[in-house]
């Protein structure tokens, strides 16, 4: 007993846990700074501790018991997701996308995300075929489409992108052929070029997000506004920031959800260059232990659950500051463990207490 828990003493990833921990306690400082109502800051402090709590407990569990019931934890994600269209359904941000169990709201596609990319590793995990053919492809892209088409009717454009992220990943590290892969790629580009000019002519609210970034003169105003306020917040930080509690952008509310999904904006504009950058080399560096872990593991399910995982964390941190420097659309999507929501919070810490598991559990046959 007291060798085991050296050796999980000795394992168990601290740098993952301390870069989260320390990037965590950044968003709180940012929130308390932002918040447009006293008293988030402590909500996000529950949050975190009930994250942690997931991750520790994940972490000492095999994950390979885990993947052994992905198939009934995503059947659980489905029956979530299709409860939003229910009474229990609550919208958000004209997002049909949160449930309301009256103890507490949360947001059913954070936790499905997690559940999908164990049902994928388990899937893939089991097919000794390689390269992939035709017909597990069609298998696998049947799961991933359940989840998906949910979120798509939830009007959550953000995080049905997201979920393709970690497909791509998990397919190409499951054995799609580089020429599938490549097809793909060109079918998404012609795909885009084909869509230029309809963006252009189109008046819908999500037609102009794209427009205000990628052609702003074409835009109306009021969809530029975001973009504006949230691209002066970065700017005026300049290289050591205001300090804390000193942002106008964030204080005086010109930039909207500046407590969520803008919060990287407040940071930047308190704490400038350096506060940003060393918040985005510490999410690089947690992306990389991923890599690294799921590079080591022991098996396939191992490998593909965390690559999942990472290219999840990678998609989330990319939009995101993407769209709060100006380089994407608004999507609304939230930052990792900065930004306020206690759902996100708890599916952020158990997929990272999952790829611990891993790491734990390299050596063991």
């Amino acid at each position: 007993m007291i060798e085991n828990r050296r050796r999980f003493l000795n394992d168990f990833d601290w740098i993952i846990l301390s870069l989260a921990v320390a990037l965590a306690a950044f968003g709180v400082l940012e929130i308390s700074s932002a918040e447009p109502t006293p008293g988030y800051w402590r909500r996000q402090v529950v949050g975190i501790v009930i994250g942690l709590i997931v991750l520790f407990i994940t972490s000492m569990i095999d994950y390979r018991r885990i993947i052994n019931i992905a198939p009934y934890l995503y059947l659980i994600g489905l029956v979530l997701l299709a409860l939003v269209f229910t009474s229990m359904g609550k919208v958000v941000n004209s997002n049909r996308s949160w449930l309301d169990i009256g103890v507490f709201q949360f947001q059913p596609s954070e936790v499905a995300k997690v559940f999908t990319i164990l049902f994928l590793a388990y899937y893939l995990s089991g097919v000794k075929k390689r390269p992939l053919d035709l017909r597990t492809i069609f298998w696998a892209g049947l799961i991933w489409a359940g989840p998906t088409a949910l979120v798509i009717l939830e009007n959550d454009t953000g995080s049905a992108l997201s979920y393709i992220s970690f497909f791509a990943a998990i397919l190409f590290l499951g054995g799609l052929r580089w020429g599938w892969l490549l097809a793909a790629f060109g079918a998404g580009v012609l795909a885009l070029i084909i869509a230029v000019p309809y963006i252009k002519e189109c008046k819908s609210y999500k037609c102009e997000r794209v427009k205000a970034v990628y052609w702003p003169e074409l835009a109306e105003r009021k969809f530029r506004y975001q973009n504006d306020q949230s691209e002066i917040a970065v700017g005026s930080g300049g290289f050591l920031g205001y300090g804390l509690r000193e942002s106008n952008q964030g204080k005086l509310r010109f930039v909207p959800e500046v407590h969520s999904d803008f919060i990287y904006a407040v940071a930047s504009e308190e704490t400038g260059f350096i506060g940003s950058f060393t918040a985005l080399a510490a999410y690089m560096l947690i992306i990389m232990r991923l890599i690294q872990i799921a590079r080591r593991a022991r098996d396939r399910s191992g490998l593909l659950m965390v690559a999942g995982i990472a290219a999840l964390l990678l998609y989330h941190v990319t939009v995101n500051i993407g769209m709060v420097v100006r380089l994407l659309p608004i999507m609304g999507i939230p930052l990792p463990l900065m930004s306020f929501g206690s759902t996100s919070m708890v599916a952020t810490c158990f997929g990272l207490g999952l790829a611990i598991s891993v790491r734990l559990r390299r050596f063991v046959n």
